[in-house]
């Protein structure tokens, strides 16, 4: 395709070929590329790309930039902003309780639901790396949890943090949520 347009993150393409087909695919050092698979020239670029040099004894690697995206918190802070979104907007039709409720819990879940697809969507397209992990900490039975997603660029990493944060706000207004909570608060019980 001659018109298709390249992403520029500032790592040629060889390096981000080296990064794909030499991290660490296993263990606490996953997303790591092994010094030893890389030039000193291309240690120094992904240094100045934001990359951690950690000069372990028995495996020296470049740690990428990172982080860790959980799933449940962020649907969490989506349904605050949602709701705290409707008691500005329907200030006479919120809080319910009962069936509109159960009904609006279900609306929320439904768009958070549209909203991480398309953030996972975006998120894999920045990372060359992602893996799974159960929070310790939590008490609900999610297996998959929280995803720790690795970056070539600090620059992708800012941006991804920066889209999933916006990910949680509440739906805008011309969103077809609000038609639905409007009939919700249409409705007398």
């Amino acid at each position: 395709m001659e018109n298709e347009q390249h992403l520029e993150i500032g790592l040629d393409q060889d390096l981000k070929d080296r990064i794909g087909t030499r991290f660490i695919h296993e263990g606490p050092l996953f997303g790591s590329v092994p010094q030893d698979a890389l030039t000193q020239d291309e240690m120094l670029q992904l240094a100045h790309a934001g990359w951690t040099r950690r000069d372990y004894q028995d495996a020296p690697v470049l740690e990428a930039p990172q982080f860790t995206i959980d799933w449940l918190n962020l649907q969490q802070q989506h349904r605050d902003r949602a709701l705290h979104a409707i008691m500005h907007r329907l200030p006479d039709g919120a809080p319910w309780v009962g069936t509109r409720q159960e009904i609006l819990e279900e609306l929320l879940a439904s768009t958070w639901e549209q909203q991480e697809d398309e953030l996972r969507t975006l998120l894999h397209a920045f990372a060359f790396a992602s893996i799974w992990s159960q929070d310790q900490d939590q008490q609900d039975n999610a297996i998959e949890s929280r995803e720790t997603f690795f970056f070539y660029t600090v620059r992708m990493r800012d941006t991804a943090l920066k889209a999933s944060q916006h990910a949680t706000e509440a739906p805008s207004s011309e969103h077809e949520f609000w038609d639905m909570v409007s009939s919700l608060a249409e409705v007398r019980d």
